[in-house]
């Protein structure tokens, strides 16, 4: 549903532009208006909306899209941040479109929530990617791309970890992070389908966190373990939490070597937990890979029009244990992860 006259503004910005920078840099302009080829020489905006400002996995991915930004000499990229509010996110949105940049990157907190605006931006030829969540298949015709990972496959390595760890016996409690949010609930889709293949492992279902911090892991752990105060491993979605659960466990007076505790991000704090012990396996999703990847990807469509073959762009992940914590920190200092 496109918003009248951002077609017709987007010609007259363009128009202006050249205006005032003179024929040089108009002359790697083909075309007008929003969605425009745009030549090697002139500038690029890129409006990134995040549904956090707090996570070392999401400041990594900013990272990235700055990288490449930066790199390639004549593009912008404006911040903002949704606050895990899907209003909020979407009056971002809105906000940024009407400034007329030349694409988007967002980080949806809400599958579907988003899609209106996404539409939008495709109808006034904005080029959009999504990162670390997709949109729901209906939103899929409107974007450039997603990329990132298949959230059930990191569900089940998760949990596939977990019963080697235990043997194949004992009970583990599972904290979720925020519900309804693909992240979390296709995590849960692919773990569970492993548990339910071990006879031996009992699942104590637990709560949602509510959000990804250590507050809120902590509260919901102490919470599962008042009730399960034997759980023999804990599942968390992602690691902020689960730093959360790491307290709770301690502060127990349970040795932190007769619980298997895993999350995901892979940011410092946790790969601090994993070398001091208290944290047996994260897994990184390579946030500054990932923003590299999909500023690429949308650098590459705006100057060339070159679009992805797929709507989803794979960015592997990365296991870290204590076994390969050095090799791991390596790669993610080199910004292979």
């Amino acid at each position: 549903m496109a918003t009248p006259g951002i077609t017709k503004r987007a010609a007259t910005l363009a128009a202006l532009t050249c205006l005032l920078a003179g024929l040089t840099a108009c002359s790697h302009v083909t075309g007008t208006g929003a969605g425009a080829v745009v030549g090697s020489g002139a500038p690029l905006r890129i409006a990134m909306n995040v549904y956090s400002r707090t996570l070392p996995y999401f400041q990594n991915i900013i990272r990235g899209v700055q990288d490449v930004a930066r790199a390639d000499g004549h593009t912008t990229v404006d911040v903002t941040y949704g606050d895990t509010d899907p209003q909020l996110q979407f009056e971002q949105l809105e906000n940024a479109l009407s400034t007329l940049p030349n694409g988007l990157i967002v980080l949806p907190v809400d599958q579907s929530a988003l899609i209106p605006m996404v539409q939008q931006a495709a109808g006034n030829g904005v080029p959009v990617v999504t990162l670390a969540n997709d949109l729901d298949k209906a939103g899929h015709k409107f974007q450039l791309a997603y990329v990132g990972q298949n959230y059930v496959d990191v569900g089940r390595q998760k949990a596939h970890f977990i019963v080697d760890a235990l043997n194949g016996r004992g009970s583990v409690g599972y904290i979720h992070g925020i519900r309804g949010l693909t992240f979390s609930e296709q995590q849960a889709q692919g773990a569970m389908e492993v548990f339910k293949t071990a006879p031996g492992i009992t699942v104590v279902d637990g709560p949602y966190a509510g959000q990804f911090s250590s507050d809120a892991g902590l509260r919901a752990t102490e919470n599962l373990l008042t009730a399960n105060p034997a759980i023999d491993a804990l599942y968390f979605d992602n690691d902020d939490i689960a730093l959360g659960g790491i307290l709770a466990v301690q502060q127990r007076g349970r040795p932190m070597d007769g619980i298997v505790i895993i999350g995901t991000d892979g940011g410092q704090p946790a790969l601090n937990a994993i070398g001091a012990g208290t944290l047996d396996m994260t897994i990184s999703l390579c946030g500054y890979a990932s923003g590299r990847t999909a500023a690429a990807a949308l650098i590459d469509d705006l100057r060339h029009g070159n679009k992805p073959k797929d709507h989803f762009i794979p960015v592997d992940a990365l296991e870290i244990t204590k076994s390969n914590l050095e090799q791991a920190q390596d790669e993610i200092t080199a910004g292979k992860c």
